[in-house]
């Protein structure tokens, strides 16, 4: 089989060119935004400087609370050692306890409600979501938002069930389990399989070199979610950036 991408990565290049569009991305605060050098909290203050910054996307991290919350946090053991409970590691606190906690002693917590609520309230802004990308989940908890919604799709089913229920954008992510069997799928034999071909898809700048990414980047036109760049646009290789539209960040402003 690597045999076989190779030949059609050989044949690819020789076939087509790196024409298309360059520059002009639309930028993710990454995680709620950056906040005083501080990153990842998924706080109401990093989200208030973040429209205060300019952005238009704002990303959040979704998971569940001990009691079957949603809440926005990247990892329970990150929010746990940014809140004062490192001891705890992994263990997922309860609603009440989770909303009571300050992270690095001043930053606000905030539960997937809180986030519609924000949006809501700025409706220019676009809602980029990350960890949870079960439709049923986020139909019922951002149902007044899906217009406004760019969602991370972890699985080729999810994509297909956000693409139904009319979300604003969903991104087919490269950390998916079935990623290599879904690019090859939806991209190179895409006319054997039933479903919608993937479009957009989220990845980091290292997975430009991995032969399945090599194979596709040729073949096809796709557009990109990148993955986080933060000290310089230089970050992007040359030969990739007219796929890039979208950039998370944490300190590049837009």
């Amino acid at each position: 089989m690597r045999n076989i991408y190779i030949l059609l990565l050989i044949f690819s290049l020789s076939a087509c060119s790196d024409a298309g569009r360059k520059g002009e991305y639309e930028f993710i605060a990454h995680a709620g935004g950056a906040i005083d050098g501080c990153v990842y909290t998924n706080s109401y203050e990093a989200f208030e400087r973040a429209v205060e910054s300019g952005y238009r996307f704002v990303e959040f991290d979704f998971i569940f609370t001990a009691d079957s919350v949603l809440v926005a946090a990247h990892s329970w053991e990150k929010f746990n050692e940014m809140s004062g409970y490192s001891h705890l590691r992994d263990t997922a606190p309860v609603l009440s306890e989770f909303i009571s906690r300050r992270i690095h002693s001043r930053y606000t917590p905030l539960t997937a409600s809180d986030v519609q609520e924000l949006f809501l309230a700025n409706d220019s802004l676009y809602l980029v979501v990350d960890k949870m990308s079960d439709a049923k989940v986020l139909g019922e908890y951002f149902p007044r938002i899906k217009g406004r919604m760019i969602v991370e799709a972890f699985s080729y089913d999810d994509y297909v069930s956000l693409l139904d229920r009319g979300y604003y954008r969903v991104l087919y992510s490269c950390m998916a389990q079935d990623v290599t069997s879904s690019l090859l799928k939806h991209f190179v034999l895409h006319r054997l399989f039933s479903g919608p071909r993937i479009e957009w898809i989220t990845l980091h700048t290292s997975a430009f070199e991995k032969l399945p990414f090599k194979i596709i980047d040729a073949l096809f036109d796709y557009k990109a979610a990148l993955f986080t760049v933060n000290d310089t646009l230089l970050e992007i290789p040359e030969g990739y950036r007219n796929k890039v539209y979208m950039i998370y960040t944490d300190s590049v402003k837009p």
